[in-house]
């Protein structure tokens, strides 16, 4: 449950500071989290901040990857990119999820296997134009999208894996666990998720 506490540190940290969420220096221990599990299960290179970011490019585009797995030459063979909400979701519910069918299509147009995490608590809690601390649960169709996506989509996205993970939260003591509510094909845990990730990009 290592990125459930993670995840819980996280949003306290956010509630304690709302300014924290303008630097990626919050996001550091989850990415590191995700680098040691991929450094146990692949053959390849993991490159990540606070240690080294890693910037793709291409004949098409260019992007900084959250966590990259590259071979002996720096070659990108696998990006894995994080998201996590910690404020107001329903209003840009939509532009995460074609955002990261854009920000995919980089690399699969490239060859390149992807894994696009999202953690979303299942109550988001933040403050409304008045300053008053708020509950707001996601909307029924944003579960919807990534729910049909990874049921219908075309053959076209089969580098792309989805990692969409609902948490439950205890915003008193910043408890966290996983959520009933799952999509389908995604494994019960992250963990298990990059585990299997990095096979899939040693087995191409």
């Amino acid at each position: 449950m290592i990125f459930c506490n993670l995840f819980g540190e996280q949003m306290k940290t956010v509630d304690n500071n709302s300014n924290a969420t303008r630097s990626n220096k919050i996001l550091f221990p989850i990415h590191s989290q995700i680098k040691q599990i991929l450094s146990e299960h692949s053959k390849y290179n993991i490159i990540s901040l606070p240690d080294k970011e890693y910037h793709f490019d291409s004949a098409i585009g260019s992007k900084n990857v959250d966590i990259a797995l590259v071979d002996e030459d720096g070659a990108l063979k696998g990006a894995v990119m994080f998201k996590a909400i910690r404020s107001e979701y329903n209003k840009n519910a939509n532009n995460y999820y074609e955002n990261m069918k854009g920000e995919s299509s980089l690399f699969i147009d490239n060859n390149i296997p992807v894994y696009q995490i999202i953690f979303i608590p299942t109550q988001v809690h933040h403050k409304n134009n008045k300053g008053q601390k708020i509950f707001e649960i996601p909307t029924q169709k944003s579960y919807d999208n990534y729910y049909n996506f990874c049921l219908n989509h075309s053959n076209y996205w089969n580098k792309l894996k989805l990692g969409v993970y609902y948490f439950d939260f205890n915003y008193d003591t910043y408890e966290v666990s996983y959520s009933n509510k799952t999509i389908p094909n995604v494994e019960s845990t992250l963990t298990e998720g990059l585990i299997n990730f990095a096979l899939e990009v040693e087995n191409g």
